[in-house]
């Protein structure tokens, strides 16, 4: 599924809750490239500028250094051991203020590892060299998931926390050929299951963000078994639990929805459009037993919310007493009519 570049990154920015940081760089400039390194990359770069031009975060490591004076603590056991005293030192163990701290080295040796990719474009291989440089006197460690769980940031750095998200994408999406030690960057679009779980965050948080007339997910996504049909305890832990991706509620609308992404959005023969099975069954047991357990309100209805490229799909039926929707999303067209066509999605 071909994606302009601009449309990955503000489905980057909603699903991981950061549309405030999306303007670390002209979302207009991103489409002139092609790869989603470049993309990553040029964010990268554009972020780390904006930290220097702020000042990039301090704290306190601690520093070992044989002294000729005293400083902080003593380490008694290795003086002791390396005869420290007749050379009239002390080994001294002390906290000392400096830029070279755990996310910062993270940031650092990701923006070094990205300039290792042969497929860099130019331009952004610059860019990502002159943010390196500018992190001058930060270590450089082997960037792992380790790496990323030791990280610790309030919620006041969301900059920060923006950027490394970057980070971290770019180590999950980065493949080392064990016999050449050449690295090659995947491009997650190609992924179903990446695009799929990054498409359902993103119209999770789109519409929290982007309307005020429904809640989203007010009572969490999941969905009770209705009482009169209610499975035992023991059958419960052989069924699958019902979770829907996005419920909306009103006092006047209620909304049932369910992302899915196919290649191909929907089957039939001979021209003829039609939703898969398989998800209309889904979606009308969510109806049904929501419905059911939450008699008191306006009927629900069920939307299920396909991303396209360059054809529409608009399709309405009713049953069982329920109105039920397939719509698709062109996540080709430019942002504000994307923008647009979510909205129209509920209206």
């Amino acid at each position: 599924m071909k994606i302009p570049i601009s449309n990955v990154y503000y489905l980057l920015c909603y699903a991981w809750r950061h549309l405030e940081e999306s303007n670390v760089v002209d979302v207009k400039e991103l489409d002139r490239f092609d790869h989603i390194q470049d993309l990553l990359g040029k964010v990268l770069a554009e972020g780390t500028f904006h930290l220097v031009r702020r000042g990039i975060d301090r704290g306190y490591m601690e520093t070992r250094e044989d002294l000729a004076g005293v400083r902080g603590k003593l380490d008694i056991s290795e003086m002791a051991k390396r005869a420290l005293r007749a050379r009239s030192r002390a080994a001294c163990v002390f906290e000392e203020l400096t830029h070279d701290v755990h996310h910062n080295r993270v940031l650092r040796s990701t923006l070094g590892g990205l300039l290792c990719l042969p497929d860099l474009a130019p331009e952004v291989r610059t860019e990502v060299g002159l943010a390196f440089r500018k992190l001058q006197g930060i270590s450089t460690i082997r960037v792992d998931r380790q790496a990323f769980r030791q990280i610790q940031l309030d919620r006041n750095r969301r900059l920060y926390r923006f950027l490394l998200a970057i980070c971290e994408l770019i180590h999950n999406q980065v493949l080392i050929d064990r016999e050449s030690g050449k690295a090659r960057f995947l491009d997650f679009r190609r992924s179903r299951a990446t695009m799929w779980k990054l498409f359902e965050d993103f119209v999770t948080e789109f519409y929290r963000v982007e309307q005020t007339e429904y809640s989203v997910n007010r009572w969490g996504r999941t969905i009770p078994w209705h009482d009169a049909w209610a499975p035992t305890e023991s059958d419960l832990s052989r069924i699958p639990r019902m979770e829907a991706d996005v419920l909306l509620d009103s006092p006047h609308r209620r909304i049932v929805l369910d992302t899915k992404f196919y290649p191909q959005a929907l089957g039939g023969k001979g021209g003829t459009q039609r939703m898969h099975s398989v998800n209309l069954y889904q979606l009308l047991a969510y109806l049904r037993n929501r419905q059911a357990a939450m008699p008191d309100g306006p009927q629900h209805d069920g939307i299920l919310l396909y991303p396209v490229v360059g054809y529409p799909i608009a399709i309405e039926v009713r049953l069982e007493g329920f109105r039920i929707q397939a719509r698709g999303i062109d996540l080709a067209q430019p942002w504000q009519q994307l923008h647009e066509d979510m909205l129209g999605v509920l209206g």
